[in-house]
């Protein structure tokens, strides 16, 4: 018999946007059976396409599944079997896709086929950004379920939502409490939080510790107030659902930018019968369904998604004096990014790593050149400006432009070689040429800027840049490191430099070409 416990996600994966590469990295094998042979197959995938990473597995340029799969065994011994999955690999299979499972996105039985639903595929295919694939399952999971062992039954999300919709904020400290609800009731929550107050995390830890609260024992502090919870919130920000605030301590409130989106989300009507709680393949058939109805909701306000730059150039300059922020002051926190101890801007401390660099480098962007051109970042940000989820796969990171120029930046934190030849190359030159709102500018620029920029990245925008001359349009590009990119931008001189880089390829084709 379950019992009652804190509604959580597995902790492995903490950042909800890694599934996009997870489940891209994993798409081939949809309609194989989990078997042993293909789940190592699928684990060592996830090792070569730089997913999963071991200090005792070497990728390099011809490093083939076969050459790792001996190590891939080796280095997952110590994985307990978990969600029917053995041990060793086929555990590590199970964490990576444990929160795809919930959602509805995949269905992965041990010895049965993998299979993929209408919106995991669309998330996997990029046809939908993660802010509508997440939103959309958000509205049909459900606590109880086949891959939770608990008596809790009901929707979370769609629980705090309620509960934001009928007071403006809570506290990060009242929403640890939250996850601790046993049916949902949004008035007895309010009603806990009105008559206790929890100053700290430790205040509720104690709280929650008190004979009979929930019926509740807990014993893991860091578990219940710092593991559980902010997996919980990053997914509510993914979602699009919330906003997270500083007031001298974190505070959640609801996205106004998706009120009516989140609106109409909830009035779609969507339950789950018992057997489809108890039952893995009813469950994923259940949140395979209703799909017209929520993606009709999801493009719908794609569309009013869609902001002019002055806009956003309006809501980062706010940002800006809001903040105080200096070149010297986003230049120091672009290079703290991933650091442990980051506390440069406070108010942007829980803004994910890949998505907090493409905010600096448009925040940078705007202090150098806000006043000379029109700046878009194509993030999805919510009502206080802040980004929660990258833009569609068919758009690029930022766009900056003016009547006579287009300038794309793409942006990334990606370090591994094969992930940066993958995602980095072909995909970044058709987002410069498919936008047809720019396909009058006759000078275009193009920026790569990642930690690194590896040869092999470095080789293919030379030969871009070689292919895609015209006699139509004038192209300059360029990638950059990261240090390189902020000195260049500090002295306003981006576009002299993506024409001296591309006038030197064209150069060095030429000498190659005539040298015998």
């Amino acid at each position: 018999m379950g019992k009652y416990k804190q509604i959580t996600f597995d902790s492995v994966v903490r950042n909800p946007e890694r599934y996009i590469g997870i489940l891209e990295c994993i798409k081939e094998f949809e309609g194989l059976v989990l078997n042993d042979a293909n789940l190592l197959k699928i684990v060592s995938k996830l090792y070569l396409k730089g997913i999963v990473s071991s200090d005792k597995i070497v990728i390099e340029e011809n490093t083939t599944i076969e050459d790792i799969q001996d190590l891939v065994i080796e280095v997952n011994q110590s994985k307990k079997a978990i969600g029917g999955f053995p041990a060793g690999f086929t555990s590590r299979f199970h964490h990576y896709t444990w929160l795809p499972k919930e959602l509805g996105f995949v269905y992965a039985k041990y010895n049965e086929p993998f299979l993929f639903s209408e919106i995991g595929k669309m998330f996997a295919e990029e046809e939908l950004a993660e802010q509508e694939a997440f939103s959309i399952q958000a509205m049909k999971y459900n606590s109880k379920s086949p891959f939770r062992k608990n008596n809790n039954d009901y929707n979370f999300f769609k629980f705090i939502i309620t509960v934001l919709l009928k007071k403006s904020r809570i506290s990060y400290e009242q929403f640890i409490i939250a996850t601790f609800s046993k049916n949902g009731d949004v008035d007895e929550f309010i009603k806990i939080i009105s008559e206790n107050s929890f100053n700290s995390p430790d205040e509720a830890y104690e709280f929650l510790k008190t004979d009979g609260y929930y019926g509740y024992k807990v014993n893991k502090f860091d578990t219940v107030t710092k593991t559980y919870p902010d997996v919980l919130r990053r997914v509510l920000v993914l979602s699009g659902f919330i906003s997270i605030k500083y007031t001298g301590k974190r505070m959640m409130e609801l996205n106004k930018n998706k009120r009516a989106y989140i609106n109409e989300l909830l009035a779609v009507e969507f339950t789950l019968s018992e057997n489809q709680k108890k039952n893995p393949k009813e469950y994923f058939n259940a949140l395979n369904s209703k799909n017209e109805k929520f993606l009709n909701i999801a493009y719908r306000y794609r569309d009013e998604d869609k902001i002019d730059g002055n806009l956003y150039l309006n809501k980062l300059l706010e940002i800006i004096k809001e903040n105080e922020i200096s070149e010297e002051k986003i230049i120091k926190a672009i290079n703290l990014i991933g650091s442990k101890n980051w506390r440069v801007i406070e108010e942007f401390k829980t803004i994910p790593d890949p998505l907090k660099l493409e905010f600096f480098i448009s925040i940078l962007i705007v202090l150098k050149y806000g006043k000379q051109y029109n700046i878009r970042p194509n993030y999805k940000a919510d009502h206080l400006g802040k980004p929660y989820s990258h833009a569609s796969g068919n758009k690029g990171d930022i766009e900056i432009f003016s009547k006579e120029i287009y300038w794309l930046l793409e942006v990334t934190l990606i370090r591994n070689r094969t992930q940066q030849l993958n995602h980095e190359t072909t995909n970044v030159i058709r987002h410069l040429f498919s936008n047809e709102e720019f396909s009058d500018r006759l000078t275009k620029y193009l920026s790569l800027i990642a930690p690194v920029i590896h040869p092999d990245t470095k080789r293919f925008f030379d030969v871009s840049a070689v292919m895609e001359k015209s006699e139509e349009y004038k192209l300059n590009l360029k990638p950059y490191n990261l240090t390189e990119f902020i000195k260049i931008t500090q002295q306003e001189e981006n576009f002299k430099d993506m024409e001296v880089y591309t006038q030197n390829i064209f150069e060095k084709f030429r000498n190659k070409l005539t040298t015998k």
